[in-house]
């Protein structure tokens, strides 16, 4: 009789194993929680509670009616969290320092953030559709004019069709976003349902794979920096609603972190699905060759060094098998894109249908990013106000802030990062016609490492930037729930 475990005797140890981790986990974290600070949390549950949903009762939502509302509840809560260990103090209750730097404790802000945005998502989507069931109300939140959630979710219950109608336009999009919405649908109450769970998910997902990037390659107090500034970049509310954002997030990221962490199978994955999900997931191949091929070098010297056979017998020699899989996996990538066109061609016998679709109907072809800033300045001042307000004064500062702390990373962050944030800004801003610039540069994740390493020089920049960010990020998510041409 075998000694091995059978197969559902491992999988209730691992279950077993697991539980009993994030149990200690939890407790080590938690255990010195007192009832006061209970009772803080609580006082502040019930507070936030009350405001989104007397915020969802409100005839209409505007930023400057509201705002003192919400610096009051903010201000109030704050003044819970100073009082919290005065009464303890006073009352003699002892309680040592909870270690914030834990993961459990960074995921559990990442959660809270989640949860803060989409706040205000439900308390605007009930606002103007009071009295309805939730997915419902998504539906007609998210399926305003100008936002691409609904071409997704068409994809999702009809694929792609070659009719006369603007379905055909479709095949803009790429197609992995929608499989993941028809395969969440099954337990969804609605395809809009299981689009915004979906791009949660996935966004939860991409914040913790950033941060365990960002604990890989460099200290774990810029770690926390860089995803502060992921999260409250001017257009990083648009990870958690239904796009492509929160997934093409978790991916790209994946891609470097597996990369690194020398993972080649996982590689292979990432990049296969990454591609299918965003045309730019192609650009993903030049940090991850830049990795692959920095490892293989390392490897080839350290097997070579002291080799006196003939340059063709050192290269087979350094070269082992587990370096060509690593090589390998960087074939994912064009084989995703030859996926992709190989879709365009069983549907339409045009394997590159899309760019002639996206020319027709969007006006938009590759061209120099000079020539798009050009014309997003020179549109401030001959648009009408919100245009200017929702696209070109946007897109103008995403350009330039992008651009910057390109600059300030060039020489900072990791080769790989660089290259791949440089070949992104030309692809994001290289389009004629360009509305979305905010949206697309908001996952480009090497933006967040740079800006870490400039708020880490002092405290008052730290201060400066961070102030910056979520002002802008105010203003733009106000417009964007208003629905004022913000794409």
């Amino acid at each position: 009789m075998s000694k091995h475990t059978s197969p559902s005797a491992a999988a209730r140890q691992l279950v077993i194993k697991t539980i009993t981790r994030i149990a200690h986990v939890l407790t080590d974290i938690f255990k010195n929680i007192t009832v006061v600070s209970m009772i803080g949390l609580a006082a502040c549950a019930v507070g936030y509670y009350l405001f989104f949903r007397w915020l969802s009762y409100q005839d209409y939502l505007e930023f400057r009616r509201h705002l003192p509302a919400l610096l009051s509840v903010m201000g109030f809560v704050y003044a819970i969290y100073r009082a919290v260990p005065i009464v303890e103090d006073f009352w003699g209750i002892k309680r040592s320092r909870i270690n914030t730097a834990h993961p459990v404790c960074v995921y559990g802000a990442v959660a809270m953030w989640l949860i803060f945005i989409n706040s205000f998502i439900f308390a605007f989507g009930f606002q103007i559709e009071g009295g309805v069931p939730f997915h419902v109300m998504l539906d007609n939140f998210f399926g305003r004019y100008g936002n691409d959630t609904p071409h997704y979710i068409a994809i999702a219950r009809y694929w792609y069709r070659n009719t006369m109608d603007d379905h055909r336009l479709f095949i803009v999009f790429f197609p992995f976003y929608s499989v993941l919405i028809r395969l969440m649908y099954f337990v969804s109450p609605s395809y809009m349902f299981a689009a915004y769970a979906v791009s949660n998910i996935f966004a939860f997902g991409g914040s913790v794979m950033f941060y365990k990037l960002a604990v890989l390659i460099g200290p774990e107090n810029e770690a926390r920096l860089g995803l502060k500034f992921l999260l409250i970049f001017p257009s990083a509310f648009f990870l958690f609603v239904p796009l492509t954002e929160g997934l093409f997030l978790f991916l790209s990221v994946g891609v470097i972190y597996y990369t690194i962490k020398g993972k080649y199978v996982h590689v292979f994955v990432y990049g296969l699905l990454v591609t299918l999900t965003r045309s730019v997931g192609m650009l993903l191949i030049i940090p991850a060759a830049c990795e692959a091929i920095s490892q293989v070098l390392a490897s080839y010297k350290a097997a070579v060094v002291n080799s006196e056979s003939s340059l063709a017998a050192r290269v087979a020699q350094g070269l082992s098998g587990k370096d060509l899989r690593k090589l390998a996996s960087l074939l994912a990538f064009p084989l995703g894109m030859g996926i992709y066109l190989l879709i365009n061609y069983t549907v339409y016998g045009n394997p590159t249908q899309f760019m002639i679709f996206q020319e027709e109907h969007w006006d938009q072809v590759m061209y120099y990013f000079w020539h798009t800033i050009t014309y997003l300045t020179q549109n401030l001042f001959f648009e009408y106000t919100n245009w200017v307000i929702g696209v070109s004064l946007p897109g103008v500062i995403a350009f330039w802030l992008t651009l910057a702390l390109i600059i300030y990373g060039a020489n900072k962050l990791r080769p790989s990062l660089t290259l791949y944030a440089m070949a992104y800004f030309i692809f994001a801003f290289g389009p004629t016609w360009l509305m979305s610039g905010p949206r697309y540069v908001m996952v480009l994740f090497p933006l967040a490492f740079a800006a870490a390493k400039f708020a880490g020089i002092k405290k008052g920049y730290n201060r400066f930037l961070t102030i910056a960010y979520l002002v802008m990020f105010a203003l733009y998510f106000h417009e964007f729930i208003r629905d004022n041409f913000v794409f």
